[in-house]
C-alpha cells in the first residue's frame, strides 16, 4: 500500500516545534532572578543614611520628641532621588510607635528591601528603638 514514514516524520517534527515553542513561552513568563547587588546597594544606602541620622544621637532624640517629619525630611535628603522609603519606629517590645507614616511614597509593586537598626539615646534614661527601613528603587 502507501508508505506512511513520510507522515509521521512530518507529525514528529510538528510537535517537536510544539514542544520547543512551549518551552519557550513558559521560560519567559517565569521571573528572572532578582537583581542582588542592587539591593545589596540600596541596603548599603538606607544602612548610611540611618548611620549619618544618628550622628551625635541626634535620631535618638528626634524619636523621643516624636519629630516624624524633620525624620523624613533628614531622609529625603540623605537618600538619593529614585529612592521610596517607609519607615516604622518600634519600641523594645517591639511594637510601633510613630504616630504618623514615614515614608515618601507608596511602596506597592516595587521589589523592596528591608534594613533594621538599633538606635539608642544619649541621655540619663537611655531608651533603645529598633527603626525598619524598607527601600525600593522607583521607575
Amino acid at each position: 500500500m502507501f508508505d506512511r514514514k513520510g507522515q509521521t516524520r512530518i507529525i514528529e517534527a510538528f510537535f517537536s516545534i510544539a514542544v520547543v515553542f512551549s518551552v519557550l513561552l513558559i521560560s519567559a513568563t517565569l521571573p528572572s532572578q532578582p537583581d542582588l547587588t542592587g539591593q545589596r546597594e540600596l541596603a548599603n544606602l538606607g544602612t548610611q543614611a540611618l548611620m549619618k541620622l544618628d550622628a551625635n544621637g541626634t535620631l535618638g532624640n528626634l524619636i523621643v520628641q516624636e519629630n516624624w517629619t524633620v525624620i523624613k525630611t533628614s531622609l529625603d535628603v540623605l537618600l538619593p532621588l529614585g529612592v521610596s522609603f517607609n519607615l516604622t519606629v518600634y519600641d523594645v517590645n517591639m511594637l510601633p510607635i510613630n504616630s504618623q507614616a514615614i515614608q515618601n511614597s507608596n511602596l506597592q509593586g516595587h521589589e523592596a528591601v528591608s534594613v533594621e537598626y538599633v538606635c539608642a539615646t544619649q541621655t540619663t534614661n537611655t531608651e533603645f528603638f529598633v527603626l525598619r527601613l524598607q527601600l525600593a528603587w522607583t521607575k
